[in-house]
């Protein structure tokens, strides 16, 4: 038996319950996406007999766009809706999105030297850097200079 799923789907999906987890009560439903490589969904849920409905899109390119996320929440009653979040591999160009979406980072993928890469958690992997650790890196360099008296 095979999988109906892509694998891009199958990590998808894991980024979606790390965050939106059903322990919370999320309930998410994958819907069709106007663009062939993004993935869409829509994530409800009732808090206090409120219902939150929340809009999501996954995007696996380096310079994402929100044009997904438009059409899944232009479906949606924009009363019930209560955000819209894009989930993006680490290092992706999100200075386009506007503020009003909220951009999550994949654990799973990111940008290493354009190209996009599996973040693997393996020991001989190559490492992604965080960007707190290029700060460390430079103070730590100026610090180990040699001094010529």
């Amino acid at each position: 038996m095979g999988s109906a799923h892509d694998i891009m789907q199958t990590f998808a999906y894991k980024e979606i319950r790390a965050h939106f987890k059903e322990c919370d009560g999320w309930n998410y439903r994958q819907v069709p996406s106007p663009y062939v490589r993004d993935m869409t969904c829509i994530l409800s849920r009732e808090v206090r007999g409120r219902k939150e409905t929340m809009a999501l899109a996954v995007s696996y390119n380096e310079d994402p766009s929100t044009l997904a996320l438009e059409a899944v929440a232009a479906s949606l009653n924009r009363k019930s809706l209560n955000g819209q979040y894009l989930i993006v591999p680490k290092a992706a160009n999100v200075s386009a999105i506007p503020k009003a979406v909220h951009i999550i980072s994949m654990e799973s993928f990111g940008f290493v030297e354009g190209r996009l890469v599996w973040l693997s958690k393996k020991k001989n992997a190559k490492r992604y850097p965080q960007p707190e650790e290029f700060a460390e890196t430079a103070a730590v360099s100026a610090v180990c200079e040699t001094h010529t008296a």
